[in-house]
């Protein structure tokens, strides 16, 4: 099995580029993908809903930080198959990743990167 390519659907350079629709956002919230609080720590929520009311896209820092969540969150479900352990994982204090909580760590491209990098390592039973 290859690496999953790991870019969420609609959210490619273009699409972040131009910055994307906070109603895609609201639609990751509403199918489970994200949380309220997670989205809050990327983009403050009196900024998300304004831009929400106004119909405004994402600025594209606001749109990379959600997609960097998303595509974290869905190379962890692809890594352990199960939604549950996925969430487990990323909320966990993670001894390869010096006690650091994943989900944390990927508020940062740095962080999503050695969050990602030990996914891919667990995948390929690869040690660490």
């Amino acid at each position: 099995m290859t690496v999953h390519a790991a870019i969420p659907a609609g959210l490619g350079y273009a699409e972040i580029a131009k910055g994307i629709s906070a109603r895609l956002v609201v639609r990751r919230v509403k199918d489970g993908e994200l949380s309220w609080a997670d989205v809050y720590r990327v983009v403050p929520e009196r900024t998300f809903k304004r831009r929400l009311a106004e119909g405004e896209a994402l600025k594209t820092a606001e749109a990379d930080a959600i997609a960097r969540l998303l595509r974290v969150s869905e190379l962890a479900q692809w890594a352990f198959r199960d939604k549950a352990k996925a969430r487990l994982f990323l909320d966990t204090p993670n001894p390869a990743l010096g006690r650091h909580i994943p989900w944390d760590m990927a508020q940062t491209d740095a962080g999503a990167r050695d969050v990602e990098a030990l996914l891919v390592r667990f995948v390929h039973s690869v040690p660490g």
